[in-house]
């Protein structure tokens, strides 16, 4: 067995860590309390994540949910929108899930992009409740 030289070793290291660094995705979204069809907006424009469908909510607005064939799933803490004053320093918890099967999310409290935003095949069956189809 010959030993690597230090150059190729190197070369090597700098290439895993650049295969890595090109996925953002893996390490997880920017949350933009806000507004979050600005996350989802960046999970569906890494390269084939446009074949699956995308879901971001802030934890208190979620009444009920299930998905299926889950690809990933995450979750981080943000001040949430305009909060980052607040003398209660207002951090909520942000989930996200991409999957290509099916699925459904029940929402409670208000809407708007402070607590819920998706992406995908869905049906809108209330205000408050989505539907997603495999894809």
């Amino acid at each position: 067995m010959r030993p690597i030289s230090s150059a190729l070793a190197v070369a090597v290291v700098a290439t895993a860590a650049v295969t890595v660094a090109a996925s953002p995705a893996q390490a997880g979204p920017t949350i933009s309390p806000c507004r979050l069809d600005r996350t989802v907006a960046e999970l569906t424009s890494y390269g084939d994540v446009k074949k699956y469908n995308v879901i971001v909510y802030v934890g208190s607005a979620e009444q009920s949910s299930h998905f299926e064939k889950v690809v990933q799933r995450g979750s981080q803490m943000e001040y949430g929108c305009n909060e980052w004053e607040e003398p209660f320093n207002n951090m909520r918890t942000y989930h996200w899930v991409v999957f290509s099967g099916k699925g459904n999310f029940v929402r409670k409290g208000d809407g708007g992009y402070r607590n819920w935003a998706f992406f995908g095949v869905f049906d809108r069956v209330s205000d408050k409740k989505v539907v997603f189809h495999a894809r």
